[in-house]
């Protein structure tokens, strides 16, 4: 196996997220094989191993990148001064949005693709992502809740409820000329629910 310098080791890297990404959109995970990957980059097998174990391995780490807008968009709003209830909506609007709009977040979101993910990757690899999610969000809703804009939920509960959001998309053509407006209905909804007041009598637990 040949070493390579560091710049060829960051090119070639990128490049296996790259061409694994059109690969993996155009083809499914399942249907992408190692072969393709590494042909596509001009490396033999032996040297993809020196950046990912599996594809599958390569499939989340490109999973990981393209979610990252989150981690931005969450940063943004720790320091904003709009009501929670605005930026709420503009959470869940944007997550859903982008991946609507990205056809590899769009695989990564239907449940075969995500099956076979989770029976290939270690679960304290899954485990740690899911914990470092939670905690992406936890600060902001713990603001909110503490100022009494939010209910006291669960953090994994309001994350729950996003993906399920987004899942509608799947639905699009399903749903054909409405979809938009049932997006927007759903999020607004859910938006609502998760800021109603004690008055409304929608607190948890009672």
């Amino acid at each position: 196996m040949p070493k390579f310098r560091k710049e060829e080791k960051e090119a070639i890297r990128e490049c296996l997220l790259s061409k694994g990404k059109e690969l993996f959109v155009q083809y499914g995970l399942k249907k992408t094989s190692l072969d393709d990957i590494v042909a596509a980059c001009g490396i033999a097998k032996g040297s993809f191993y020196s950046f990912f174990a599996t594809k599958e391995e390569l499939y989340f780490e490109i999973a990981k990148r393209e979610e990252s807008f989150k981690d931005r968009l969450l940063a943004d709003m720790m320091s904003s001064e709009l009501p929670p209830k605005v930026l709420l909506h503009e959470l869940f609007r944007t997550s859903f949005e982008t991946i609507d709009s990205n056809p590899f977040l769009q695989r990564v979101f239907r449940q075969d693709e995500w099956e076979q993910l989770v029976r290939k990757l270690p679960q304290e690899t899954l485990q740690q992502h899911a914990e470092e999610d939670t905690r992406a969000a936890q600060q902001l809703f713990e603001k909110w809740q503490g100022q009494g804009a939010m209910l006291p939920l669960e953090h994994e509960v309001v994350a729950g409820l996003l993906r399920a959001v987004v899942f509608v998309s799947l639905h699009k053509a399903e749903l054909g000329d409405v979809y938009e407006r049932v997006v927007e209905l759903l999020i607004r909804f859910v938006v609502n629910g998760l800021t109603a007041s004690d008055a409304d009598g929608t607190r948890e637990g009672q």
